[in-house]
Protein backbone atom coordinates (compact mmCIF):
# COMPACT_ATOMS: atom_id res chain seq x y z
CA UNK A 1 0.00 0.00 0.00
CA UNK A 2 1.72 3.69 -0.67
CA UNK A 3 1.92 6.50 1.93
CA UNK A 4 0.05 8.29 -0.63
CA UNK A 5 -3.06 6.39 0.17
CA UNK A 6 -2.71 6.62 3.85
CA UNK A 7 -4.01 10.45 3.91
CA UNK A 8 -7.00 11.57 5.89
CA UNK A 9 -7.89 7.80 7.07
CA UNK A 10 -7.03 8.32 10.68
CA UNK A 11 -3.24 6.95 10.41
CA UNK A 12 -1.49 3.29 8.69
CA UNK A 13 -2.50 1.30 11.08
CA UNK A 14 -5.62 -0.01 9.14
CA UNK A 15 -3.34 -0.57 6.21
CA UNK A 16 -1.40 -2.93 8.37
CA UNK A 17 -1.80 -6.95 9.29
CA UNK A 18 1.01 -7.17 11.83
CA UNK A 19 -0.20 -11.15 12.55
CA UNK A 20 0.69 -12.13 8.94
CA UNK A 21 3.53 -9.92 9.19
CA UNK A 22 4.89 -11.60 12.12
CA UNK A 23 3.77 -15.10 10.64
CA UNK A 24 5.71 -13.96 7.61
CA UNK A 25 8.92 -12.43 9.78
CA UNK A 26 9.08 -16.05 11.69
CA UNK A 27 8.26 -13.96 15.00
CA UNK A 28 6.84 -16.74 17.44
CA UNK A 29 7.93 -17.46 21.22
CA UNK A 30 10.72 -19.69 20.07
CA UNK A 31 12.36 -17.13 17.57
CA UNK A 32 11.78 -14.81 20.18
CA UNK A 33 13.33 -16.77 23.08
CA UNK A 34 16.56 -17.83 20.19
CA UNK A 35 17.00 -14.21 19.75
CA UNK A 36 16.73 -12.97 23.63
CA UNK A 37 19.60 -16.35 24.49
CA UNK A 38 21.93 -15.12 21.63
CA UNK A 39 22.59 -11.08 22.59
CA UNK A 40 22.68 -12.18 26.64
CA UNK A 41 19.25 -10.62 27.89
CA UNK A 42 17.64 -11.98 30.33
CA UNK A 43 15.59 -11.45 33.37
CA UNK A 44 18.46 -9.34 34.92
CA UNK A 45 18.08 -6.94 32.18
CA UNK A 46 14.32 -6.92 32.26
CA UNK A 47 14.42 -5.94 36.01
CA UNK A 48 17.18 -2.85 34.92
CA UNK A 49 15.60 -1.72 32.44
CA UNK A 50 12.15 -1.39 34.39
CA UNK A 51 14.17 0.41 36.49
CA UNK A 52 15.02 2.90 34.14
CA UNK A 53 11.68 3.79 33.67
CA UNK A 54 11.44 6.44 35.78
CA UNK A 55 14.63 8.25 34.02
CA UNK A 56 12.55 7.48 30.74
CA UNK A 57 9.46 9.08 31.62
CA UNK A 58 11.37 12.40 33.19
CA UNK A 59 13.24 13.03 30.09
CA UNK A 60 11.03 11.32 27.11
CA UNK A 61 9.30 14.52 26.39
CA UNK A 62 13.08 16.31 25.76
CA UNK A 63 13.96 13.56 24.19
CA UNK A 64 11.54 13.38 21.46
CA UNK A 65 12.04 17.26 21.24
CA UNK A 66 15.65 16.79 20.69
CA UNK A 67 14.99 14.14 18.32
CA UNK A 68 12.53 15.88 15.78
CA UNK A 69 15.19 18.75 16.36
CA UNK A 70 17.46 16.73 15.02
CA UNK A 71 15.15 15.16 12.41
CA UNK A 72 13.27 18.58 11.02
CA UNK A 73 17.12 19.52 10.34
CA UNK A 74 17.60 17.63 6.83
CA UNK A 75 16.10 17.67 3.75
CA UNK A 76 15.31 13.92 3.62
CA UNK A 77 14.33 13.28 6.67
CA UNK A 78 11.80 15.92 6.54
CA UNK A 79 10.11 14.72 3.49
CA UNK A 80 9.51 11.58 5.81
CA UNK A 81 8.02 13.36 8.24
CA UNK A 82 5.95 15.22 5.34
CA UNK A 83 4.40 12.31 4.12
CA UNK A 84 3.00 10.94 7.67
CA UNK A 85 -0.56 11.44 8.12
CA UNK A 86 0.43 12.65 11.76
CA UNK A 87 1.49 15.93 12.74
CA UNK A 88 5.06 16.84 14.43
CA UNK A 89 3.73 17.05 17.85
CA UNK A 90 1.70 13.84 18.11
CA UNK A 91 4.69 12.14 16.12
CA UNK A 92 6.68 13.98 19.11
CA UNK A 93 3.91 12.14 21.44
CA UNK A 94 4.51 8.53 19.64
CA UNK A 95 8.02 8.83 20.25
CA UNK A 96 7.29 9.53 23.87
CA UNK A 97 6.00 6.54 24.21
CA UNK A 98 8.09 4.34 22.25
CA UNK A 99 10.97 5.50 24.67
CA UNK A 100 8.66 4.31 27.52
CA UNK A 101 7.96 1.08 25.91
CA UNK A 102 11.88 0.59 26.23
CA UNK A 103 11.60 1.03 29.72
CA UNK A 104 8.48 -1.68 30.31
CA UNK A 105 10.01 -4.05 32.22
CA UNK A 106 7.90 -6.96 29.86
CA UNK A 107 9.29 -7.66 26.82
CA UNK A 108 6.93 -10.72 25.55
CA UNK A 109 5.63 -10.92 22.19
CA UNK A 110 3.17 -8.51 21.99
CA UNK A 111 5.78 -6.41 22.81
CA UNK A 112 7.80 -7.44 19.64
CA UNK A 113 4.72 -7.41 17.68
CA UNK A 114 4.63 -4.15 18.46
CA UNK A 115 7.91 -3.23 17.45
CA UNK A 116 7.78 -5.22 13.79
CA UNK A 117 4.30 -2.79 13.64
CA UNK A 118 6.32 0.46 14.39
CA UNK A 119 9.17 -0.77 11.60
CA UNK A 120 6.58 -1.66 9.17
CA UNK A 121 4.51 2.03 9.15
CA UNK A 122 8.36 3.32 8.80
CA UNK A 123 8.41 1.44 5.98
CA UNK A 124 5.67 2.08 4.48
CA UNK A 125 6.29 5.99 4.90
CA UNK A 126 9.20 5.31 2.08
CA UNK A 127 12.09 6.22 5.20
CA UNK A 128 14.64 4.47 4.08
CA UNK A 129 16.47 1.49 6.16
CA UNK A 130 19.97 3.90 6.62
CA UNK A 131 17.07 6.52 7.89
CA UNK A 132 15.81 4.40 10.76
CA UNK A 133 18.45 2.22 11.62
CA UNK A 134 20.62 5.83 11.57
CA UNK A 135 18.18 7.11 13.92
CA UNK A 136 18.99 4.80 16.62
CA UNK A 137 22.59 6.84 16.82
CA UNK A 138 20.28 9.62 17.68
CA UNK A 139 18.79 7.73 20.84
CA UNK A 140 22.31 6.73 21.65
CA UNK A 141 23.12 10.13 21.83
CA UNK A 142 20.32 11.42 23.86
CA UNK A 143 19.43 8.42 26.42
CA UNK A 144 23.06 7.22 26.88
CA UNK A 145 23.94 10.96 27.69
CA UNK A 146 21.34 10.75 30.56
CA UNK A 147 22.50 7.49 31.55
CA UNK A 148 25.76 8.69 32.16
CA UNK A 149 24.53 11.89 34.03
CA UNK A 150 22.39 8.87 36.16
CA UNK A 151 25.58 6.93 36.20
CA UNK A 152 28.03 9.24 37.50
CA UNK A 153 25.43 10.46 40.27
CA UNK A 154 25.15 6.76 41.56
CA UNK A 155 28.77 6.89 41.90
CA UNK A 156 28.90 10.18 43.98
CA UNK A 157 26.09 8.57 45.69
CA UNK A 158 27.99 5.44 46.33
CA UNK A 159 30.93 7.58 47.62
CA UNK A 160 28.93 9.56 49.73
CA UNK A 161 27.57 6.27 50.89
CA UNK A 162 30.65 4.57 51.92
CA UNK A 163 32.09 7.62 53.55
CA UNK A 164 28.85 7.56 55.16
CA UNK A 165 29.70 3.87 56.49
CA UNK A 166 32.94 4.50 57.04
CA UNK A 167 32.18 7.87 59.59
CA UNK A 168 30.22 5.19 61.36
CA UNK A 169 33.29 2.55 62.30
CA UNK A 170 36.02 5.20 62.70
CA UNK A 171 36.38 8.41 64.39
CA UNK A 172 38.72 10.48 61.85
CA UNK A 173 37.16 13.14 59.98
CA UNK A 174 35.43 12.82 56.92
CA UNK A 175 38.17 14.81 54.53
CA UNK A 176 40.62 12.33 56.64
CA UNK A 177 39.01 9.50 55.77
CA UNK A 178 38.28 10.16 52.04
CA UNK A 179 41.80 11.14 51.93
CA UNK A 180 43.18 8.05 52.87
CA UNK A 181 40.79 6.36 50.96
CA UNK A 182 42.13 7.86 48.09
CA UNK A 183 45.47 7.03 49.27
CA UNK A 184 46.21 10.40 50.51
CA UNK A 185 48.64 11.12 53.32
CA UNK A 186 49.89 7.30 54.02
CA UNK A 187 46.83 5.97 55.37
CA UNK A 188 47.83 2.49 57.03
CA UNK A 189 44.66 0.70 55.19
CA UNK A 190 45.61 1.56 51.96
CA UNK A 191 46.43 -0.71 49.08
CA UNK A 192 49.24 -1.22 47.10
CA UNK A 193 47.49 1.41 44.42
CA UNK A 194 47.42 4.06 47.02
CA UNK A 195 43.08 3.38 47.01
CA UNK A 196 41.23 1.70 50.17
CA UNK A 197 40.08 -1.83 48.56
CA UNK A 198 36.51 -1.08 50.00
CA UNK A 199 36.56 1.92 48.52
CA UNK A 200 37.61 0.75 45.10
CA UNK A 201 35.01 -1.89 45.23
CA UNK A 202 32.16 0.52 45.79
CA UNK A 203 33.46 2.72 42.69
CA UNK A 204 33.79 -0.31 40.32
CA UNK A 205 30.74 -2.10 41.24
CA UNK A 206 28.70 1.11 40.79
CA UNK A 207 29.91 1.58 37.74
CA UNK A 208 29.81 -1.77 36.73
CA UNK A 209 25.73 -1.79 37.75
CA UNK A 210 26.03 1.93 35.61
CA UNK A 211 27.47 -0.33 32.42
CA UNK A 212 24.49 -2.88 32.70
CA UNK A 213 22.58 -0.65 32.49
CA UNK A 214 23.76 0.61 29.32
CA UNK A 215 23.99 -2.90 28.28
CA UNK A 216 20.53 -3.96 28.97
CA UNK A 217 19.47 -0.68 27.08
CA UNK A 218 21.84 -1.37 24.00
CA UNK A 219 20.26 -5.34 24.02
CA UNK A 220 16.79 -4.19 24.00
CA UNK A 221 17.30 -1.65 21.00
CA UNK A 222 19.52 -4.84 18.85
CA UNK A 223 16.17 -6.79 19.99
CA UNK A 224 14.46 -3.83 18.08
CA UNK A 225 16.42 -3.28 15.36
CA UNK A 226 16.58 -6.74 14.12
CA UNK A 227 12.78 -6.98 14.43
CA UNK A 228 12.34 -3.17 12.50
CA UNK A 229 15.21 -4.95 9.81
CA UNK A 230 13.39 -7.65 9.40
CA UNK A 231 9.94 -5.76 8.46
CA UNK A 232 12.76 -3.99 5.90
CA UNK A 233 13.65 -7.04 4.93
CA UNK A 234 9.95 -8.29 4.47
CA UNK A 235 9.22 -6.03 2.23
CA UNK A 236 11.94 -6.11 0.33
CA UNK A 237 11.63 -9.77 -0.16
CA UNK A 238 7.77 -9.33 -1.21
CA UNK A 239 8.58 -6.95 -3.70
CA UNK A 240 11.51 -8.82 -4.68
CA UNK A 241 8.55 -11.61 -4.85
CA UNK A 242 6.46 -9.70 -6.58
CA UNK A 243 9.20 -7.82 -8.98
CA UNK A 244 10.04 -12.01 -9.60
CA UNK A 245 6.42 -12.95 -10.09
CA UNK A 246 6.16 -10.39 -12.62
CA UNK A 247 8.83 -10.92 -14.52
CA UNK A 248 7.58 -14.37 -15.03
CA UNK A 249 4.45 -13.11 -15.80
CA UNK A 250 6.23 -10.65 -17.88
CA UNK A 251 8.63 -13.08 -19.28
CA UNK A 252 5.31 -15.53 -19.83
CA UNK A 253 3.75 -12.69 -21.97
CA UNK A 254 6.84 -11.90 -23.45
CA UNK A 255 7.45 -15.42 -25.00
CA UNK A 256 3.84 -15.89 -26.15
CA UNK A 257 4.12 -12.26 -27.89
CA UNK A 258 7.55 -12.69 -28.98
CA UNK A 259 8.05 -16.42 -30.08
CA UNK A 260 5.61 -16.12 -33.24
CA UNK A 261 7.66 -13.69 -34.07
CA UNK A 262 10.78 -13.78 -33.85
CA UNK A 263 10.70 -17.06 -35.60
CA UNK A 264 8.71 -15.36 -38.57
CA UNK A 265 11.71 -13.12 -37.93
CA UNK A 266 14.15 -15.68 -37.91
CA UNK A 267 12.62 -17.06 -41.21
CA UNK A 268 12.90 -13.73 -43.11
CA UNK A 269 15.94 -13.03 -41.52
CA UNK A 270 17.29 -16.35 -43.35
CA UNK A 271 14.96 -15.06 -46.54
CA UNK A 272 17.04 -11.78 -46.33
CA UNK A 273 20.25 -14.00 -46.27
CA UNK A 274 19.24 -15.66 -49.12
CA UNK A 275 18.03 -13.01 -51.25
CA UNK A 276 21.15 -10.82 -50.17
CA UNK A 277 23.27 -13.49 -51.48
CA UNK A 278 21.29 -13.88 -54.72
CA UNK A 279 21.34 -9.57 -54.92
CA UNK A 280 25.29 -10.19 -54.44
CA UNK A 281 25.58 -12.31 -57.35
CA UNK A 282 22.77 -10.60 -59.65
CA UNK A 283 25.02 -7.19 -58.71
CA UNK A 284 28.35 -8.76 -59.39
CA UNK A 285 26.81 -10.35 -62.76
CA UNK A 286 25.32 -6.63 -63.23
CA UNK A 287 28.48 -5.00 -62.56
CA UNK A 288 30.03 -7.16 -65.33
CA UNK A 289 27.21 -6.48 -67.56
CA UNK A 290 27.16 -2.88 -67.16
CA UNK A 291 31.27 -3.06 -67.38
CA UNK A 292 30.73 -4.99 -71.00
CA UNK A 293 28.26 -2.22 -71.62
CA UNK A 294 30.35 0.59 -71.15
CA UNK A 295 32.54 -1.01 -73.91
CA UNK A 296 29.85 -1.22 -76.25
CA UNK A 297 29.13 2.50 -75.60
CA UNK A 298 32.49 3.60 -76.18
CA UNK A 299 31.74 1.70 -79.33
CA UNK A 300 28.98 3.09 -80.33
CA UNK A 301 30.11 6.45 -79.46
CA UNK A 302 32.64 5.61 -81.79
CA UNK A 303 30.37 4.51 -84.25
CA UNK A 304 27.73 7.32 -84.04
CA UNK A 305 30.53 10.13 -84.57
CA UNK A 306 30.88 7.84 -88.00
CA UNK A 307 27.33 7.98 -87.99
CA UNK A 308 27.92 12.11 -87.55
CA UNK A 309 30.08 12.17 -90.21
CA UNK A 310 28.36 9.89 -92.62
CA UNK A 311 24.99 11.88 -92.20
CA UNK A 312 27.13 15.12 -92.87
CA UNK A 313 28.30 13.27 -96.26
CA UNK A 314 24.44 11.96 -96.82
CA UNK A 315 23.18 15.77 -96.38
CA UNK A 316 25.68 16.90 -98.95
CA UNK A 317 24.91 13.93 -101.39
CA UNK A 318 21.09 14.77 -100.76
CA UNK A 319 21.86 18.85 -101.42
CA UNK A 320 23.37 17.70 -104.95
CA UNK A 321 20.16 15.01 -104.98
CA UNK A 322 18.08 18.25 -104.58
CA UNK A 323 19.68 20.17 -107.19
CA UNK A 324 19.82 17.08 -109.87
CA UNK A 325 16.17 16.53 -108.69
CA UNK A 326 14.85 19.82 -109.81
CA UNK A 327 17.66 19.46 -112.95
CA UNK A 328 15.73 16.82 -114.11
CA UNK A 329 12.40 17.65 -113.35
CA UNK A 330 13.19 21.13 -115.55
CA UNK A 331 14.21 18.36 -118.44
CA UNK A 332 11.48 16.40 -117.56
CA UNK A 333 9.50 19.47 -118.48
CA UNK A 334 11.02 20.31 -121.66
CA UNK A 335 10.69 16.67 -122.51
CA UNK A 336 6.88 16.86 -121.68
CA UNK A 337 6.65 19.80 -124.10
CA UNK A 338 8.69 17.85 -127.03
CA UNK A 339 6.64 15.44 -126.71
CA UNK A 340 3.09 17.26 -127.06
CA UNK A 341 5.08 18.77 -130.40
CA UNK A 342 6.01 15.53 -131.22
CA UNK A 343 2.33 14.33 -130.90
CA UNK A 344 1.26 17.50 -132.74
CA UNK A 345 3.31 16.45 -135.34
CA UNK A 346 2.55 13.31 -135.62
CA UNK A 347 -1.54 14.34 -135.36
CA UNK A 348 -0.14 16.40 -138.87
CA UNK A 349 1.28 13.10 -140.64
CA UNK A 350 -1.86 11.27 -139.62
CA UNK A 351 -3.60 13.98 -141.46
CA UNK A 352 -1.92 13.90 -144.07
CA UNK A 353 -1.71 10.04 -144.33
CA UNK A 354 -5.40 10.21 -144.48
CA UNK A 355 -4.53 13.11 -147.10
CA UNK A 356 -2.71 10.54 -149.14
CA UNK A 357 -4.95 8.34 -148.67
CA UNK A 358 -7.68 10.03 -149.93
CA UNK A 359 -5.47 11.10 -152.87
CA UNK A 360 -4.34 7.10 -153.65
CA UNK A 361 -8.64 6.22 -154.15
CA UNK A 362 -8.27 9.39 -156.35
CA UNK A 363 -5.39 7.72 -158.56
CA UNK A 364 -7.18 4.46 -158.36
CA UNK A 365 -10.25 6.09 -159.79
CA UNK A 366 -7.97 7.82 -162.99
CA UNK A 367 -6.01 4.54 -162.89
CA UNK A 368 -9.33 2.81 -163.37
CA UNK A 369 -10.38 5.12 -165.78
CA UNK A 370 -6.85 5.33 -167.89
CA UNK A 371 -7.05 1.21 -167.85
CA UNK A 372 -10.32 1.45 -169.41
CA UNK A 373 -9.37 4.13 -171.76
CA UNK A 374 -6.33 1.48 -172.90
CA UNK A 375 -8.74 -1.33 -173.09
CA UNK A 376 -10.06 0.62 -175.47
CA UNK A 377 -7.70 1.80 -177.18
CA UNK A 378 -6.63 -1.75 -177.76
CA UNK A 379 -9.96 -2.19 -179.29
CA UNK A 380 -9.84 0.59 -181.67
CA UNK A 381 -6.08 -0.55 -182.42
CA UNK A 382 -7.42 -3.91 -183.05
CA UNK A 383 -10.48 -2.47 -185.06
CA UNK A 384 -8.04 -0.48 -186.74
CA UNK A 385 -6.05 -3.33 -187.32
CA UNK A 386 -8.58 -5.29 -189.14
CA UNK A 387 -9.71 -2.35 -190.98
CA UNK A 388 -6.06 -1.50 -192.51
CA UNK A 389 -6.22 -5.33 -193.47
CA UNK A 390 -8.82 -4.58 -195.71
CA UNK A 391 -8.25 -1.24 -197.53
CA UNK A 392 -5.16 -1.53 -199.32
CA UNK A 393 -3.08 1.52 -200.80
CA UNK A 394 -1.75 3.99 -198.41
CA UNK A 395 -4.26 4.16 -196.72
CA UNK A 396 -4.19 0.85 -195.34
CA UNK A 397 -0.65 1.04 -194.36
CA UNK A 398 -1.15 4.24 -192.29
CA UNK A 399 -3.72 2.98 -190.62
CA UNK A 400 -1.44 -0.09 -189.95
CA UNK A 401 0.51 2.23 -188.35
CA UNK A 402 -1.52 4.08 -186.41
CA UNK A 403 -3.14 0.78 -185.45
CA UNK A 404 0.46 -0.31 -184.46
CA UNK A 405 0.89 2.78 -182.70
CA UNK A 406 -2.28 2.47 -181.03
CA UNK A 407 -1.89 -0.94 -179.80
CA UNK A 408 2.02 0.06 -178.86
CA UNK A 409 0.55 2.80 -176.89
CA UNK A 410 -1.89 0.55 -175.31
CA UNK A 411 0.26 -2.21 -174.52
CA UNK A 412 2.90 0.66 -173.12
CA UNK A 413 -0.48 2.22 -171.11
CA UNK A 414 -1.25 -0.88 -169.85
CA UNK A 415 2.14 -1.66 -168.66
CA UNK A 416 2.26 1.64 -166.76
CA UNK A 417 -0.79 1.67 -165.48
CA UNK A 418 0.28 -1.84 -164.08
CA UNK A 419 2.94 -0.13 -162.60
CA UNK A 420 1.29 2.39 -161.68
CA UNK A 421 -1.04 0.10 -159.86
CA UNK A 422 1.80 -1.55 -158.68
CA UNK A 423 3.29 1.72 -156.87
CA UNK A 424 0.14 3.20 -155.90
CA UNK A 425 -0.58 -0.45 -154.21
CA UNK A 426 2.77 0.06 -152.53
CA UNK A 427 2.00 3.55 -152.05
CA UNK A 428 -1.39 2.41 -149.81
CA UNK A 429 0.39 -0.32 -148.07
CA UNK A 430 2.89 2.66 -147.29
CA UNK A 431 0.18 4.73 -146.30
CA UNK A 432 -1.57 2.11 -144.58
CA UNK A 433 1.96 0.69 -142.77
CA UNK A 434 2.25 5.01 -142.02
CA UNK A 435 -0.77 5.47 -140.75
CA UNK A 436 -0.34 2.13 -138.23
CA UNK A 437 2.91 3.47 -137.59
CA UNK A 438 1.48 6.72 -137.01
CA UNK A 439 -1.36 5.63 -134.85
CA UNK A 440 1.14 3.07 -133.27
CA UNK A 441 3.73 6.60 -132.52
CA UNK A 442 0.71 8.11 -131.58
CA UNK A 443 -0.06 5.74 -128.95
CA UNK A 444 3.50 5.52 -127.84
CA UNK A 445 3.96 9.15 -127.50
CA UNK A 446 0.17 9.31 -125.63
CA UNK A 447 2.15 6.72 -123.34
CA UNK A 448 5.19 8.43 -122.98
CA UNK A 449 3.80 11.47 -122.22
CA UNK A 450 2.12 10.09 -119.49
CA UNK A 451 5.17 8.46 -118.47
CA UNK A 452 7.14 11.70 -118.62
CA UNK A 453 3.94 13.50 -116.86
CA UNK A 454 4.65 10.57 -114.18
CA UNK A 455 8.19 11.03 -114.21
CA UNK A 456 7.59 14.96 -113.57
CA UNK A 457 5.57 13.97 -110.90
CA UNK A 458 8.24 11.33 -109.21
CA UNK A 459 10.94 13.60 -109.74
CA UNK A 460 8.71 16.93 -108.47
CA UNK A 461 8.32 14.26 -105.05
CA UNK A 462 11.92 12.92 -105.68
CA UNK A 463 12.44 16.96 -105.10
CA UNK A 464 9.78 17.47 -102.19
CA UNK A 465 11.86 14.31 -100.71
CA UNK A 466 15.31 15.05 -101.58
CA UNK A 467 14.48 18.83 -99.96
CA UNK A 468 12.65 16.99 -96.41
CA UNK A 469 15.80 14.39 -96.67
CA UNK A 470 17.88 17.16 -96.46
CA UNK A 471 16.38 18.70 -93.73
CA UNK A 472 15.98 15.76 -92.11
CA UNK A 473 19.73 15.05 -92.77
CA UNK A 474 20.69 18.24 -90.75
CA UNK A 475 18.54 17.18 -88.04
CA UNK A 476 19.87 13.67 -88.15
CA UNK A 477 23.25 15.10 -87.78
CA UNK A 478 22.38 17.26 -85.28
CA UNK A 479 20.78 14.28 -83.55
CA UNK A 480 23.97 12.18 -84.17
CA UNK A 481 25.99 14.55 -82.22
CA UNK A 482 23.79 14.97 -79.46
CA UNK A 483 23.51 11.30 -79.26
CA UNK A 484 27.25 10.51 -79.52
CA UNK A 485 27.58 13.19 -76.52
CA UNK A 486 24.81 11.56 -74.90
CA UNK A 487 26.64 8.22 -75.57
CA UNK A 488 29.53 9.47 -73.68
CA UNK A 489 27.95 10.64 -71.16
CA UNK A 490 26.10 7.38 -70.56
CA UNK A 491 29.52 5.83 -71.28
CA UNK A 492 31.13 7.73 -68.18
CA UNK A 493 27.33 6.88 -66.56
CA UNK A 494 27.71 3.65 -66.42
CA UNK A 495 31.19 3.72 -65.33
CA UNK A 496 29.74 5.03 -62.33
CA UNK A 497 26.95 2.65 -62.46
CA UNK A 498 29.37 -0.24 -62.29
CA UNK A 499 31.44 1.74 -59.20
CA UNK A 500 27.98 2.00 -57.11
CA UNK A 501 27.53 -1.77 -58.33
CA UNK A 502 30.89 -2.70 -57.66
CA UNK A 503 29.71 -1.01 -53.84
CA UNK A 504 25.97 -2.33 -53.69
CA UNK A 505 27.60 -5.56 -54.21
CA UNK A 506 30.01 -5.28 -51.32
CA UNK A 507 26.97 -3.80 -49.29
CA UNK A 508 25.04 -6.68 -50.29
CA UNK A 509 27.66 -8.63 -48.95
CA UNK A 510 27.84 -6.87 -46.23
CA UNK A 511 24.15 -7.48 -45.88
CA UNK A 512 24.12 -10.59 -46.28
CA UNK A 513 26.43 -11.47 -43.68
CA UNK A 514 24.57 -9.01 -41.36
CA UNK A 515 21.38 -11.30 -41.74
CA UNK A 516 23.21 -14.00 -41.18
CA UNK A 517 24.79 -12.60 -37.91
CA UNK A 518 21.06 -11.44 -36.71
CA UNK A 519 19.46 -14.77 -37.35
CA UNK A 520 21.90 -16.57 -35.11
CA UNK A 521 21.32 -13.42 -32.58
CA UNK A 522 17.66 -13.82 -32.95
CA UNK A 523 18.26 -17.68 -32.51
CA UNK A 524 19.86 -16.87 -28.96
CA UNK A 525 17.13 -14.77 -27.97
CA UNK A 526 14.66 -17.28 -28.76
CA UNK A 527 16.42 -19.16 -26.58
CA UNK A 528 17.07 -16.03 -24.27
CA UNK A 529 13.61 -15.61 -23.76
CA UNK A 530 12.68 -19.48 -23.34
CA UNK A 531 15.21 -19.20 -20.62
CA UNK A 532 13.07 -16.59 -18.45
CA UNK A 533 10.35 -19.24 -17.65
CA UNK A 534 12.78 -21.91 -16.81
CA UNK A 535 11.96 -22.17 -13.06
CA UNK A 536 15.03 -25.22 -12.70
CA UNK A 537 17.25 -24.40 -9.53
CA UNK A 538 20.20 -22.58 -10.49
CA UNK A 539 23.76 -23.44 -9.54
CA UNK A 540 24.11 -20.28 -7.96
CA UNK A 541 25.18 -20.13 -4.35
CA UNK A 542 22.56 -18.76 -1.61
CA UNK A 543 22.43 -14.90 -0.76
CA UNK A 544 24.06 -14.99 2.37
CA UNK A 545 27.00 -17.02 1.26
CA UNK A 546 27.57 -14.48 -1.31
CA UNK A 547 27.95 -12.04 0.73
CA UNK A 548 30.50 -14.02 2.88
Amino acid sequence: MQPQQTFGRGGLNGFLDVDDLVDRIGLDEDEIAWRKEFIGFDEVDERRLSDLQPLVRANAETIADDFYENVLRYEQTRAIVDRSPKDVDALKQTQQAYLVSLAAGEYDREFFENRARIGKLHELLDMPLKQYIGQYGVYYDLILSRLNERIQQRVIDAIEEWVDDRDAEVEDGSLERLAGALGIGGGTESDEDGLEESFEATVRRTIDDGMMDVLSLLRIINLDMQIATDTYVDSYAQRLEDSIERRKRLAREVEDDVQGPIAELHDSSEVVARRAEAISDHTESQAAGITRAAGELNDMSAAVEEVASVADEVREESDRTERLAASGVDAADDALDELEAIEAATDRVADAADSLADRTDEIDDVVDRLDDLAERTSVLAANAKIESSRSDGNGSETMSVIANEVRSFARQTKADLAEIETAVEAVREDAAATVETTEETVARVDAGTDRVRETVDSLEAIHDSARETASGMEDVATAADQQARGVEVTAETLEDLSQSADTVASAAESVAAASQQQTASLREVRESVARLTDDEPTDDPPVYERLG
